[in-house]
């Protein structure tokens, strides 16, 4: 099993994640997130890997547990609520939100993923769409769009 190896910052370690081998067939985008929980406390690190499993970027995310919420029985018949979405989850004003691209990129330093990213950037789709076409939770779409939009490679519009 190929093994990936990635600086944890919260941990101050180097460490190495078995990667399955079969998970380069199973993607439709690079690079493409992998997480794995290591560490005390147990933390998450999201790598992001290309086709050759070589990592293009990484951030870890902390574990909070969830409260624990009586949840009432349901009548026989009544329907089952199911699990949101991500678009029911993200309102419907930030699904709204068009990014594009406000730089001249030819003298930029950019990640694979950024690149990618800005590639997308055509200010027609929204932020939503991006995230879905590179395979990424909208939030970490978002947060890396955030990032760009500092640098002053891209900015926002809302489309109506």
């Amino acid at each position: 099993m190929p093994v990936v190896y990635t600086y944890c910052e919260k941990c101050k370690a180097y460490i190495a994640i078995d990667v399955s081998p079969d998970i380069i067939q199973r993607q439709n985008v690079f690079p493409f997130p992998y997480s794995y929980v290591h560490g005390d406390p147990s933390h998450v690190i999201t790598i992001y890997l290309d086709q050759d499993l070589v990592e293009r970027g990484h951030e870890v995310s902390e574990i909070h547990a969830g409260n624990e919420v009586e949840v009432p029985q349901s009548q026989p018949g009544a329907p089952q609520p199911t699990a949101p979405t991500t678009r029911q989850m993200v309102g419907t004003k930030s699904r709204r939100i068009v990014p594009r691209v406000v730089a001249d990129l030819e003298k930029q330093k950019l990640s694979i993923t950024e690149f990618r990213m800005l590639s997308l950037c055509d200010g027609k789709i929204t932020l939503q769409e991006i995230a879905e076409k590179m395979g990424l939770q909208f939030f970490i779409a978002m947060r890396m769009l955030l990032d760009l939009q500092k640098r002053g490679l891209v900015d926002f519009e809302k489309r109506f």
